[in-house]
């Protein structure tokens, strides 16, 4: 028996593609049903872990730790095994046993999508592809270019590229297999048929305080280039549910980077764009949670939420007007908890008032686009 065939009996689960991840560069799985793990990062852990109850509303449910360990089987198919975290180290400075509330049973999974069918499989000289035609998504996919497609090409691209670096670790190492720590959180794409998603950077500073110069300078960068410097916000993702093709329409990061202020106002726009009407009727209510996400983040002095992500996601089937909106990433979060005068984190006081300003623009862009009904209609074909 092999050490892939061994741990799959001991309490563990088969990881697959995280199929609605639209932005980010790590890359992310799904777990169950409605639980996706992502890559963990201490500084994040301890933002979930005591973030503020008033931001809880607007942020994925923290669900605990789990190891991830990264095998080959003898014919080369790619496995990503999870099992529950229950003890760590002192190393480690992670305590989860308490936070640990998860579903190890692998008939959570939906096997009769043929999504998860999707594998990736290691060739002897070492390359990594999909092992099925479903990986001809990402063939013809260029950056920065809009595409229409079943599955999201980023999320594979990000799949194949963290499988080449663990292999790659694999190699170097000479182990049977990598082992890696990720969060388990809220999939807040799963109560969706067929999740459209926005997800934009936010905030007119990215770099964090303990970023090196290189990086600093790089964020920096980034922000005065695009939309970052002039709205506090650009776009790093995005799908919409085209209704006739039953497909969805891609844009990515890159994209996001090089529009002008017009252009982003634009790319708002058709997020709405089903391809066939304009879903105007849901634009109120994403104005309204957006203000009070921003009463919510105007009372929090101290916090800062640099790189971090809004994600806005509402349903693309044509009858239902379900939306969530929700903050994400916060590896680089902050909060000056104290008065000593040599800690950076002390200079940060009152509200994120660049993560404030990049909502008030938003707010004020999606009120733009629902008043200009002229050329859109708002009734819902059925």
């Amino acid at each position: 028996m092999n050490e892939c065939e061994y741990n799959t009996q001991q309490s563990s689960i088969q990881l697959s593609p995280f199929f609605h991840q639209v932005g980010g560069h790590s890359s992310m799985f799904q777990y169950d049903k409605d639980t996706v793990c992502k890559v963990l990062e201490l500084p994040e852990l301890d933002f979930y872990q005591s973030m503020p109850d008033s931001l809880k509303k607007f942020t994925p449910e923290f669900r605990g730790i789990i190891s991830v360990q990264y095998c080959e089987d003898e014919f080369g198919f790619i496995k990503l095994i999870a099992r529950p975290q229950t003890t760590c180290t002192d190393d480690d400075q992670i305590s989860n046993e308490e936070n640990i509330s998860i579903t190890t049973d692998p008939q959570s999974i939906d096997t009769n999508n043929p999504k998860k069918s999707v594998q990736l499989r290691c060739s002897k000289d070492g390359h990594i592809d999909y092992s099925n035609s479903i990986g001809n998504d990402i063939v013809n996919y260029e950056q920065g270019k809009t595409i229409i497609s079943k599955i999201n090409p980023w999320s594979l691209q990000l799949c194949k590229k963290k499988a080449e670096k663990l292999h790659q670790e694999l190699m170097d190492a000479g182990y049977v297999t990598v082992a890696q720590k990720y969060m388990l959180l809220e999939d807040v794409t799963a109560r969706f048929r067929h999740p459209c998603i926005l997800d934009l950077k936010m905030g007119k500073r990215q770099y964090a305080d303990i970023d090196s110069d290189k990086k600093r300078q790089s964020k920096i960068q980034k922000c005065a280039s695009s939309t970052s410097s002039t709205l506090g916000v650009r776009l790093c993702g995005m799908q919409v549910y085209q209704i006739d093709s039953g497909r969805f329409m891609f844009t990515d990061k890159y994209r996001g980077r090089i529009l002008t202020v017009e252009g982003f106002r634009s790319e708002l726009a058709e997020f709405f764009n089903n391809g066939r009407i304009k879903r105007l009727d849901i634009v109120p209510e994403i104005i309204e949670r957006l203000k009070s996400l921003y009463e919510t983040i105007n009372s929090l002095p101290k916090y800062r939420f640099y790189s971090g992500s809004l994600l806005i996601v509402y349903d693309g089937l044509p009858q239902s007007n379900r939306i969530d909106i929700r903050m994400i990433d916060f590896a680089h979060s902050i909060c000056a908890s104290t008065t000593d005068e040599t800690t950076a984190s002390n200079n940060h006081l009152g509200p994120d008032r660049g993560y404030l300003f990049g909502l008030e623009r938003l707010i004020d862009a999606f009120k733009e686009i629902f008043n200009d009904r002229t050329k859109s209609t708002i009734n819902i074909d059925t």
